[in-house]
């Protein structure tokens, strides 16, 4: 090998998905899994709708979530973190809009007292009251810190603009929501949600026959009741325009302008998946080139598409002095009207296709990011063939195309402009 001669560029290859199976249990539950004999670990992911959406009070669906390593039945708090610690597993909670997840990581030689416990905590908490008074008296502390963040105020501004202050969407709470949190409050979410829930069991790893056994066993007592009715909430959101959250002795200021989005299932979404990319969505985008690296007003900028099952929203977020602030939004709003302007260079389209496509494989490397994906997908109604036809859209889109959905999406007059700060 002559390492003078620098290697040739080709194009990225399409990836190889994962064969997901499906099973459903005796009463019901809907088991996805992904197969890899080749790991000595398997992942589970139980999917829950018991997201913030469907709460009753603020902060009842996270403070659920979170409770449920805190006792059972059968086990207190200790003890379920040294079953879990003895056997080498990592468990997390996961509180979403629409769903909520308890996700496990374990070696297979131990799936049976892993997922037994999985199941335990899923069926069969206490929620008791010491516990519950210490985990709410440490989220109403982490609340009021993030209070005084500029970050935190100028988020929580722009979704409020966004959705209104009575959509779910919104997530407004204040830190004496936290007082109103009560175990039978989250019993009786409890027991609406998770214990007569629909939920989806997600595995992949080494699925072997007795991991599959060890989770119907587990979770055969769950029932499949259906759920409540979903609540519905109107969007109302306020008018576009400039909207600044006083923070007099803050020494930067946080900036968020954005808009509604592109959902995920709209004909558009790539394209515009691709127009965000080039505007702020990696480190070498138009905006962290002009605002970082020319300007130096700021560390970092990004922008951002979020899609829900409801709606979605664009967003520009950075933090900068006090100073450069309006300066920012201009070189913001300058860069904004560029991408309306001006076609895209073939050559900058080119590299940030190959680096588009260099992320959709990333989400797709290896079987527990292809379970992650899917998982995420199946709330949509699809599945990871998803990416391969956004792959192929990728390649199909030009200048022209970007150019038409800058001014189709990035109109400025609808735009919210937040800061928070002096």
């Amino acid at each position: 090998m002559n390492r003078n001669i620098e290697p040739p560029i080709t194009e990225i290859s399409r990836p190889s998905l994962w064969e997901h199976q499906r099973i459903t249990l005796p009463n019901g539950i809907e088991v996805v899994y992904l197969h890899d004999p080749n790991q000595e670990v398997f992942k589970m992911d139980v999917v829950l709708p018991a997201g913030a959406y469907d709460q009753p009070r603020p902060v009842i669906a996270s403070s659920m979530l979170n409770m449920l390593n805190e006792g059972t039945r059968q086990h207190t708090s200790t003890e379920i973190a040294e079953l879990f610690d003895y056997h080498g597993a990592y468990v997390d909670f996961n509180c979403g809009m629409h769903k909520s997840e308890l996700n496990l990581i374990s070696l297979n030689k131990y799936a049976s007292q892993t997922i037994r416990m999985l199941a335990e905590m899923t069926l069969e908490s206490t929620f008791p009251h010491k516990e519950l008074e210490t985990y709410i008296r440490n989220r109403k502390q982490q609340h009021l810190v993030n209070i005084e963040k500029t970050s935190y105020l100028a988020r929580m501004e722009f979704i409020y603009r966004m959705y209104g202050e009575e959509h779910p969407y919104a997530n407004r709470f204040t830190p004496e929501d936290f007082d109103q949190v009560t175990p039978e409050l989250l019993i009786d979410f409890y027991r609406e949600r998770i214990q007569s829930s629909q939920c989806r069991i997600m595995i992949c790893g080494n699925v072997s026959d007795s991991v599959l056994e060890e989770v119907s066993q587990a979770f055969a007592p769950m029932s499949n009741a259906p759920l409540p009715p979903e609540k519905r909430f109107t969007i109302q959101p306020s008018t576009p325009g400039r909207y600044n959250v006083p923070k007099p002795d803050a020494v930067q200021t946080s900036i968020r302008i954005g808009k509604t989005g592109v959902p995920l299932l709209h004909e558009d979404y790539t394209y515009f998946q691709l127009l965000n990319t080039i505007l702020g969505g990696y480190f070498g985008s138009r905006l962290m080139s002009n605002i970082r690296e020319e300007k130096g007003y700021t560390y970092g900028i990004g922008s951002y598409n979020v899609t829900m099952p409801l709606a979605s929203h664009w967003m520009i977020a950075t933090d900068v002095n006090a100073d450069k602030a309006e300066a920012t939004i201009e070189e913001c709003m300058k860069e904004i009207r560029r991408m309306q302007e001006e076609p895209v260079a073939e050559e900058e389209l080119g590299l940030v296709k190959s680096y588009f496509n260099g992320e959709l494989l990333r989400e797709l490397d290896g079987v527990f990011a292809q379970s992650d994906a899917l998982k995420h997908k199946l709330n949509y109604g699809q599945d990871n063939t998803f990416y391969l036809r956004a792959i192929d859209r990728i390649r199909s889109c030009t200048p022209d195309d970007i150019m038409r959905l800058a001014r189709k999406y990035l109109n400025p007059e609808e735009m919210y402009v937040i800061t928070a700060g002096k």
